[in-house]
């Protein structure tokens, strides 16, 4: 098993935007001190759901602010980048970091990221294939420099459910990621469409609210955290693209009603009940790989706590599965 950090820079973790860069710096140096092998940082534009609006410029610096942990991107929004310069940068931070550096791909799909951007919203339907596509030839190139450091490439991951993004990360061999919300059922699911297109078994990235925490009224505290950040999400698609904010039926939910789902759902409690049920979903869904959502609680001192006790408690008790 690996354990990670996600760092998603949600604005109701600090009234400022120095209070959210501080949280995710101290987590970042945190999570290498406790021993967590991964920090895994998003990107989202014009949203206060993260105020990250660049995950590759936050992970090579918590690449240059680390020593031995690694950090990837989850994820690098592909339709709004030009495919060379992300294979130039992600190859950079190969050498940089001493391999350290994981991209994450996926395609987003707000509408306002696209008009800001001047981007057309046709791209959304290539993504993120069309740029892994692109970027293996570039890597494979004599062309690009400085070529990569680690053979073939750097490592790549793909957050992706369409049959073509899957056929392109199965054909490859790259690892899947998860987004936190998504139940455990619809991730076994997915991995078995890969499997039945011919996929192997790489270790697919989950991301997990699994926070500790022992109040009685913490799931509570979970759930209005939780509808503040999905209030800050809750922005116009484009036209292609579905709506993330639905329930198990495939109807859309409000943000309060998606916030009350996904926290009825986490796993938050004191470190037996996180343990027990860590333990269950990663039974159920043959995970691997993990990156812990702490910041999700929206408490910077809790978060930190969590954190702590996470690598101290319930690291040690799941690190044999």
């Amino acid at each position: 098993m690996r354990f990670g950090v996600l760092l998603n820079m949600g604005a109701p973790v600090g009234a400022t935007a120095d209070e959210v860069v501080g949280l995710a710096l101290t987590q970042a140096e945190l999570a290498e001190e406790a021993g967590y092998d991964e920090l895994w940082v998003t990107e989202h534009h014009f949203i206060r759901f993260g105020i990250n609006p660049s995950a590759l410029t936050t992970a090579g610096f918590l690449l240059g602010r680390t020593r031995t942990i690694g950090v990837g991107t989850s994820v690098v929004l592909s339709p709004l980048c030009h495919p060379v310069e992300l294979a130039e940068r992600a190859a950079l931070l190969d050498h940089l970091s001493g391999g350290r550096f994981e991209l994450g791909l996926g395609r987003g799909g707000y509408r306002r990221d696209y008009e800001m951007l001047d981007v057309d919203f046709a791209r959304w339907n290539d993504e993120p294939h069309g740029t892994v596509d692109r970027l293996i030839d570039l890597w494979s190139s004599s062309e690009l420099q400085p070529s990569s450091r680690t053979r073939p490439h750097p490592p790549l991951l793909m957050a992706t459910s369409s049959e073509v993004g899957l056929k392109c990360a199965a054909a490859n061999g790259f690892a899947l990621q998860h987004y936190f919300a998504t139940p455990a059922s619809a991730r076994v699911s997915l991995e078995q469409r890969y499997r039945d297109i011919g996929g192997s078994d790489p270790d697919h990235l989950h991301t997990v609210i699994a926070v500790v925490d022992d109040a009685p009224d913490a799931r509570e505290r979970l759930a209005a955290a939780l509808r503040e950040s999905f209030r800050h999400g809750d922005h116009p698609h484009v036209p292609q693209a579905p709506d993330r904010h639905v329930g198990p039926d495939g109807t859309r939910l409000d943000p309060d009603a998606m916030a009350g789902m996904v926290a009825a759902g986490a796993i938050i409690g004191p470190v037996g009940q996180v343990v027990d049920e860590l333990g269950d979903f990663v039974l159920e869904t043959g995970a691997r790989r993990v990156a812990v959502y702490h910041e999700a609680i929206g408490d910077a001192e809790r978060t930190l706590e969590s954190l702590r006790t996470f690598a101290d408690h319930v690291i040690p008790q799941l690190s044999g599965m």
